[in-house]
C-alpha cells in the first residue's frame, strides 16, 4: 500500500535529508519550504502524514496546523509531527494544543524522526479501521490494542485526543506494572498506577518512561463519567517536563 508523507521546512536542505530517508523506508513524499504551499499541498495531496517544522519563513508551523484541523475533508484527521529547536518549551505545549501529534526537538536524528511517522501512520490507520468498519450504534463497544514497542504511549494519546476518543487506555509495562487512563472526549477524567488514583501527570510521568509492554483501548459511553481535568497534550509535556528535571538533577 503506498503511503504518503508531507514534508514542510524552511530549510530544504534538511528537508530533502529527511526525504531520502523516509523514500528507503517505502514512503512517497512532498516537500513544501513555506505553511501556505504546505497547507495547499496538504488538502491536495491528502497524505498519511506530516511532518512540518514549528519555524517556517512565510508564517508557521501552528497555523499550518490549526488550518487543517479546520478542513471539512479527511485531510483534518492526518497525523502531525512538528519538529522544533526545543528552545520555547511552552511552543511546544502550543503545538499540541492546535492539533499536533507529537514533537520532537531538533537536533534529531532522520530514523528517530522516521520511526515516529511510522507509528503516527500505524496508529492513524487503526482507528480508520475501526471507524470504518464499526457501526456507529455500537462504536463504543470496540477495542484497539498493541505493543508499546511500536506505539509510543505519546503518540498513542495525542492520537486519542486529535479523534476526541471517550474510554480506558490500559497499559501494562513489561515488569507487569499497570497503569490506566481514563479519558472522556479527549481530555483526561482520571488516572490509576498499581491500582490506585493518582494526579495524571505523576502517572504518566512514570509510564511514559515504559519501553515495553502491552496497551488496550476500550472505548465506553460517556454517561456517568466525572467531569474532564485537563488537555492530554498539555499534561503528557509537563510529565516530560519534569521527567527530564529529574534526570538532570539525578545526573
Amino acid at each position: 500500500m503506498f503511503l504518503g508523507v508531507l514534508v514542510i521546512d524552511g530549510n530544504e536542505a534538511s528537508a530533502r535529508y529527511l526525504a531520502h530517508s523516509l523514500k528507503q523506508k517505502g514512503y512517497g513524499v512532498r516537500i513544501c519550504t513555506t505553511a501556505r504551499t504546505g497547507f495547499d499541498k496538504a488538502c491536495e495531496m491528502m497524505p498519511d502524514c506530516i511532518v512540518c517544522a514549528i519555524d517556517l519563513p512565510d508564517i508557521d508551523g501552528l497555523w499550518v496546523c490549526r488550518r487543517i484541523r479546520m478542513e471539512s475533508s479527511d485531510v483534518a484527521r492526518t497525523p502531525i509531527l512538528f519538529l522544533s529547536d526545543g528552545s520555547d518549551k511552552a511552543l511546544r505545549v502550543q503545538a499540541l494544543h492546535v492539533g499536533g501529534d507529537a514533537v520532537l526537538d531538533r537536533p534529531v536524528m532522520n530514523e528517530e524522526i522516521v520511526a515516529q511517522v511510522t507509528a503516527l501512520v500505524s496508529i492513524a490507520r487503526r482507528f480508520k479501521r475501526e471507524r470504518d468498519d464499526t457501526p456507529t450504534s455500537t462504536r463504543f463497544a470496540a477495542t484497539f490494542r498493541g505493543d508499546l514497542g511500536n506505539f509510543p504511549l505519546s503518540s498513542i494519546l495525542m492520537m486519542l485526543e486529535m479523534e476526541r476518543r471517550t474510554g480506558t487506555l490500559e497499559v501494562v509495562a513489561k515488569s507487569g506494572k499497570h497503569g490506566v487512563l481514563t479519558l472522556a472526549v479527549g481530555l483526561f477524567v482520571a488516572a490509576e498506577i498499581g491500582n490506585k488514583e493518582a494526579p495524571p501527570v505523576d502517572v504518566l510521568r512514570e509510564m511514559l518512561t515504559w519501553r515495553s509492554g502491552r496497551f488496550a483501548f476500550r472505548p465506553c459511553d460517556p454517561a456517568g463519567l466525572p467531569p474532564a481535568r485537563g488537555s492530554i497534550g498539555a499534561i503528557v509535556l509537563e510529565a516530560m517536563r519534569l521527567e527530564d528535571e529529574g534526570r538532570n538533577v539525578a545526573g
